[in-house]
């Protein structure tokens, strides 16, 4: 029989490869330096203005930190503190974490990635719950509202496809795979419009019907299975290699949480 870990376990989880997934992320902004440099598209002198409704401490702040000099630091520093957590030795590093993160935000007028930006946010306050309030029930309500958000990102994304024709006739998904250079071997599984149909439906089907994840370890460790077969395809399929790291630190989580229902 599956059991689900203790609570403790899954939060060590969820901070260590919560961490992988930002030392994967600083590394790719640290590779990008060019595109934000002091010449670069993202270059901070093009996005200062838009900060002028700001009150004046905090446009004073971020003129400090968010420059290409000052924000490469910031991104040593973050990368250091990731590796540091993803060790186990970060313990109480989740909140300054979470600062750079919405830094990031900052620096690039929302997001840098996306969903997965938003996901690290998501699992950033959750550990700097558990790593200021020590009391047992703070870490279970972390892991809840970890659990949570990530069925959420998967029911809100199934019923947002199938409300169009598009997804459910497949001719969604076949626009989307023909034009990332996929491997020959995996463009070739989408071949036939029958193919591609019943490949869409079981993205439809795995999204939408995700909350039987919390039925029971048995029943979530399919689903996480699932999960993180949806995302290697995805990295595969358009290069969203965030994503496969990201969403895979939630999965202690959920499989945690779905002792709690069975």
């Amino acid at each position: 029989m599956i059991e689900a870990p203790s609570a403790s376990t899954a939060l060590a989880w969820t901070e260590r490869l919560t961490a992988l997934a930002l030392v994967l992320q600083t590394v790719e902004l640290l590779v990008l330096r060019w595109t934000w440099s002091d010449d670069g598209i993202w270059r901070w002198a093009l996005l200062a203005p838009e900060h002028r409704s700001l009150v004046a401490p905090v446009r004073w702040l971020l003129g400090r930190l968010l420059p290409a000099r000052p924000f490469a630091v910031l991104l040593g520093l973050r990368l250091l503190a990731a590796l540091a957590l993803a060790a186990g030795v970060g313990d109480g590093l989740a909140p300054f974490l979470l600062l750079t993160q919405v830094a990031i935000g900052v620096r690039f007028r929302g997001t840098f990635n996306g969903g997965s930006d938003a996901l690290s946010v998501v699992l950033l306050c959750a550990l700097s719950l558990a790593q200021l309030v020590t009391a047992e029930v703070a870490q279970k309500a972390a892991l809840i509202y970890v659990a949570v958000q990530l069925t959420l990102s998967y029911v809100v994304a199934g019923v947002g496809k199938l409300r169009h024709a598009e997804w459910r006739s497949g001719r969604a998904l076949a626009l989307l795979t023909s034009g990332y250079g996929a491997p020959r071997w995996l463009a070739r599984a989408f071949d036939g419009d029958g193919r591609v149909r019943l490949l869409s439906w079981s993205v439809l089907v795995f999204e939408v019907t995700f909350p039987l994840a919390w039925s029971g370890p048995a029943a979530s460790a399919v689903f996480l299975g699932l999960g993180l077969c949806f995302h290697l395809a995805t990295w595969l399929l358009f290069g969203l290699n965030r994503f496969v790291f990201v969403w895979a630190a939630g999965y202690p989580a959920l499989f945690w949480c779905s002792e709690l229902v069975r």
